[in-house]
C-alpha cells in the first residue's frame, strides 16, 4: 500500500558520514557500552541520560552500546544484542566484547572510526514493504515528533520536558511493525561493496544497528581497521595549550562512492514489482541503445556522413591505440570529424532511435528523482545529457573499430566537390563545436563562401539574360542599362570572391573592395564610414534610381528586375534614404562623443528594419549574405525566391498585379533585396552541375 510523501523535496534515503580520529576522544571501546547503556530508562537519571544522548560523539567507546540500547532496538533477548555485522543479524554479548577489544586495538594503532547513519523516509519504507502501513499510528507519531521538535527549540531548554516528549515518541515509534531482517540484509549486501570501493581491505571490520526510536527509521553503522590502509596527512592539534603538528589517517571519503552506496541500497530494498518495472525500463533504454549502435555501422545514402567518415579515416594516426576519449594531438583532427559524424548521424539516419533512447532514458531517470537526492540537487535534463554523451562516445568508438577493421586509414577521402552549399554550411557548424584547428575550419568557411559566390554568379547571369528579353524602348532603356551595370557588378564581385585572397593582385583587391561598396545596401553600410561625402554619394545614386523608376512604364521590366511593383520599390528607396540619414547622424554623434543621443536613433533604425515588430525571423530575411553566410535557415528562403522567378520567366508579360510576392515584406526593407536572396544552397551549384555534366558525357560514350 502506498502513502503520499509530504514535501516534494524530501529525499527517500539520506546517508551522512562522520569520523573520529584516535586522538579526538578518550577511549574507542566505550562506544559499545554507550550503545548498550540501560541508565537511560531510569527515572532518577533522566536529565543526565538525555544530556548524554545529545553528546553522542563525546567519545568513541559509547557508540556500540548506544546502537544496541533497549530504547532503540526491538526484539532483543538476553543472549543476543541488537547489533548486526556482515556475518550475523544479532551478535551475542561475547561477540560484542570481542568487538570492543578490536576497537580498542584500532585506537591504540592510531586508526580512525567512521560512523555513517542511513535514514529513510516513512513513505518510502511503506512503499517498499519494510514498514507495515498503519495510518492512525503514523498520524500519532507525526504529531509527537512535532511536540518533541518544539520542545527542543524552546529557550531556555527544559531537559525533562525534552526527554518526556522524546520518550513518548519512542514508545509510539516502537509499535511499528518493521521488517528489520530485510533492512539488515540490504546493509550487509552493500556495506562490503562500499568499503571495497573506498580501498578498505580485509583488516576492516564494521557493525550496525537498526533504530526505531524516531519518526524516521534509521540505521547506525560504524567501521574501523585493525591495520591502517589510509593515506597519512599532517594536521595541527592543540594539546595542553600548545599547537603541534601530528600525522593522522585521512578520514574523508569520496562523494561518488557514498552516492553509489545510496543508489545500491535503493535497488536492494525495492519490492519485486517495482524492480520488475524498473528493469523493464532499463531494458527499453538498452534496446534503443543497441539498435542505434547496430545502425551506425550500416551503409548510408548520405554524402555528408560518408564525407565525415572518409575525413576521419584520412586523418587517423598510423600508430597507437584508438579510443574516442583520447586527447592525443595526432588524433585531434580525426576526432573532430568523428564527432561531426556522430552529431549528423543522430539528427538524420539515427534520429528515430536516438529520440526513443532519450525518451526511455528520461522516463527511467525520473523514477530516481526523489530516491537519494533533494529536489534542488536533481537535474533531470543534465543527467539525460550525460547519458546522451555516453551513447555518442560509444557510437564514436564503434565506428573507430569499424574503420580499423576496414583499414580505411589510407583513404584519400571524399573531395568537397561532392558537397553542396547546404552540406558545406553544416560542416562548418558541426566542426565549430569540435577542437579542430582553425586552419581546417577556415578551409570549409572558404568553400562555403566560394559556393555562394558561384551561386550568385549564376543567379545574376540569369538576371542579365532576362533583361535581354525586353526590347529597348524610350521609357525603359535607361533603367534597363542601369540594372545591367548593377548585375554586371554583382557578377564581377562574385567571380572575385571565388578566388583565393592570396591569388588576388593588389588591383583586384581594390576592385573587390570598390564593388562591395557599390553593391551594399543601406543596412549593410557601416556607420563608421557614414561621413557626409559617402552619404551624399549614396543618396545621389538612390535619387537617380528613383527618377529612372518613375520614368519607366514597363511594369513587366520592373517586376523582372525587382520582383515587385514600382510603388513598393519606391517605398524601399525612401527607407534606404532614411537609414542613410540616420546613420550619418549617429556617425557625427560618435565623433562628438554624444552617444546618448544615439539611443532613439538606433531604436528608429530597428523599427525601419522591422525588428521591433517582427523580431528575429524578419531580421534574418533582411540581413545580407556577407553577414549571414553560414546560417542554415537562409538558403530555404533563396530557394523559394529562385522558384518564384523561374515561374516569372515562363510568363515574361505576366501583369504585375497577378505576380506572387512571397518576399514583399523583405523588399520593403531593402532596395536591393534581391542581392540577399541570391544564395540558394538547395539549388544545384556550379560544381554539382559540372559533376552531372561529366556523368552525362560518360553515359553518352557508353551508348
Amino acid at each position: 500500500m502506498r502513502i503520499k510523501k509530504v514535501g516534494s523535496d524530501s529525499p527517500d534515503i539520506i546517508v551522512t558520514f562522520k569520523f573520529e580520529t584516535a586522538t579526538s576522544v578518550e577511549k574507542f571501546a566505550r562506544y559499545v557500552d554507550y550503545s548498550d547503556r540501560e541508565s537511560a530508562v531510569l527515572i532518577d537519571q533522566v536529565e543526565e541520560a538525555f544530556d548524554n544522548h545529545l553528546e553522542v560523539s563525546s567519545d568513541y567507546e559509547k557508540m556500540i552500546g548506544y546502537m544496541k540500547r533497549d530504547t532503540a532496538i526491538v526484539n532483543k533477548d538476553e543472549r543476543r544484542t541488537g547489533l548486526f555485522t556482515e556475518w550475523s543479524n544479532n551478535i551475542s554479548v561475547n561477540e560484542m566484547e570481542k568487538l570492543k577489544e578490536k576497537l580498542s586495538g584500532a585506537q591504540l594503532l592510531g586508526n580512525n572510526l567512521w560512523n555513517p547513519v542511513v535514514s529513510f523516509d516513512v513513505a518510502y519504507m511503506i512503499r517498499v514493504g519494510i514498514l507495515e502501513y498503519n495510518p492512525e499510528l503514523e498520524a500519532r507519531i507525526d504529531r509527537l515528533d512535532k511536540v518533541f521538535k518544539a520542545a527542543e527549540k524552546e529557550k531556555p531548554k527544559n531537559p525533562k520536558k525534552i526527554y518526556q516528549a522524546k520518550k513518548a515518541l519512542e514508545i509510539e515509534a516502537k509499535k511499528r511493525v518493521v521488517n528489520q531482517d530485510k533492512l539488515k540484509a540490504a546493509m550487509q549486501e552493500n556495506m562490503d561493496r562500499f568499503l571495497k570501493s573506498e580501498g578498505f581491505d580485509e583488516n576492516t571490520f564494521w557493525w550496525g544497528s537498526v533504530h526505531l526510536n524516531t519518526k524516521h527509521i534509521h540505521v547506525h553503522l560504524s567501521f574501523s581497521e585493525t591495520k591502517n590502509s589510509r593515506k597519512m596527512i599532517e594536521v595541527q592539534k592543540e594539546i595542553k595549550g600548545k599547537i603541534i603538528t601530528i600525522k593522522e589517517p585521512r578520514g574523508k571519503l569520496r562523494e561518488k562512492n557514498i552516492a553509489r552506496f545510496k543508489s545500491n541500497l535503493f535497488h536492494s530494498l525495492e519490492i519485486d514489482e517495482e524492480k520488475e518495472l524498473k528493469i523493464l525500463k532499463e531494458v527499453e533504454v538498452g534496446k534503443h541503445r543497441q539498435a542505434i549502435l547496430d545502425q551506425v555501422t550500416d551503409l548510408y545514402d548520405s554524402t555528408l556522413l560518408n564525407f565525415y567518415l572518409e575525413e576521419t579515416a584520412r586523418h587517423l594516426p598510423k600508430d597507437g591505440k584508438l579510443n574516442y576519449s583520447s586527447n592525443r594531438k595526432e588524433f585531434r583532427e580525426s576526432k573532430a570529424y568523428l564527432t561531426a559524424f556522430v552529431e549528423e548521424f543522430t539528427r538524420t539516419i539515427g534520429k528515430k532511435e536516438y529520440e526513443a533512447f532519450t525518451l526511455a532514458t528520461r522516463e527511467q531517470l525520473t523514477d530516481y528523482r526523489q530516491v537519494y537526492s533533494k529536489k534542488n540537487q536533481f537535474d533531470l535534463e543534465q543527467l539525460v545529457v550525460k547519458r546522451q554523451k555516453t551513447l555518442k562516445a560509444s557510437l564514436a568508438n564503434h565506428m573507430l573499430k569499424e574503420l580499423k577493421k576496414e583499414s580505411l586509414n589510407h583513404s584519400e577521402g571524399l573531395t568537397s566537390d561532392f558537397l553542396n552549399s547546404k552540406e558545406l554550411e553544416q560542416v562548418v557548424e558541426d566542426l565549430k563545436q569540435t577542437k579542430i584547428c582553425s586552419k581546417e575550419l577556415g578551409r570549409y568557411k572558404g568553400l562555403v563562401e566560394k559556393s555562394y559566390a558561384e551561386a550568385e554568379e549564376q543567379y545574376f547571369k540569369k538576371k542579365l539574360r532576362d533583361l535581354d528579353r525586353f526590347e529597348d524602348m524610350g521609357s525603359n532603356i535607361r533603367l534597363k542599362n542601369y540594372s545591367k551595370r548593377k548585375f554586371e557588378q554583382h557578377i564581377q564581385l562574385a567571380q572575385l570572391k571565388q578566388m583565393s585572397r592570396n591569388n588576388l593582385s593588389e588591383l583586384e583587391k581594390e576592385k573587390k573592395k570598390y564593388l562591395k561598396s557599390e553593391i551594399e545596401n543601406a543596412r549593410e553600410f557601416s556607420i563608421n564610414q557614414a561621413n557626409n561625402q559617402m552619404i551624399e554619394k549614396k543618396l545621389q545614386r538612390l535619387a537617380e534610381e528613383r527618377i529612372l523608376l518613375k520614368n519607366t512604364k514597363d511594369k513587366a521590366l520592373i517586376q523582372s528586375i525587382y520582383g515587385t511593383n514600382k510603388k513598393e520599390v519606391l517605398d524601399v528607396i525612401e527607407k534606404e534614404e532614411k537609414i542613410l540619414q540616420i546613420k550619418n547622424k549617429i556617425y557625427h554623434n560618435n565623433l562628438l562623443k554624444n552617444k546618448k543621443e544615439n539611443i532613439p536613433l538606433l531604436k528608429e533604425l530597428k523599427i525601419i528594419y522591422g525588428e521591433e515588430k517582427q523580431g528575429k525571423s524578419f531580421k534574418n530575411k533582411f540581413k545580407p549574405i556577407s553577414k549571414k553566410r553560414f546560417k542554415l535557415k537562409r538558403p530555404q528562403k533563396h530557394q523559394r525566391f529562385y522558384r518564384k522567378n523561374k515561374k516569372y520567366r515562363k510568363n515574361p508579360i505576366l501583369p504585375a498585379h497577378k505576380a506572387k510576392h512571397s518576399f514583399k515584406q523583405a523588399l520593403k526593407n531593402s532596395h536591393e533585396a534581391f542581392q540577399s536572396m541570391a544564395s540558394f544552397s538547395d539549388n544545384e551549384l556550379k560544381r554539382a552541375q559540372r559533376k552531372k555534366r561529366h556523368t552525362d558525357e560518360e553515359e553518352e560514350r557508353e551508348r
